[in-house]
């Protein structure tokens, strides 16, 4: 996170998740042409997670 920002994003407990909502929060910090490239990435993130979903330990669960 950048000096002065600071996030509203709620904790998923899946690390990937967390920091993808993160890249997204802090994505109007980019130069503008750096916009597709990142929610790109972001997408593939979730994407994964999607796929993996049932399969990944969540952080502080029981």
């Amino acid at each position: 996170m950048s000096a002065g920002h600071e996030s509203d994003v709620q904790r998923t407990g899946h690390p990937a998740i967390d920091e993808a909502l993160e890249r997204l929060d802090r994505v109007d910090e980019l130069d503008l042409s750096l916009h597709p490239e990142e929610f790109d990435a972001i997408h593939g993130v979730l994407r994964q997670s999607l796929a993996n979903a049932g399969r990944d330990e969540v952080q502080g669960a029981p």
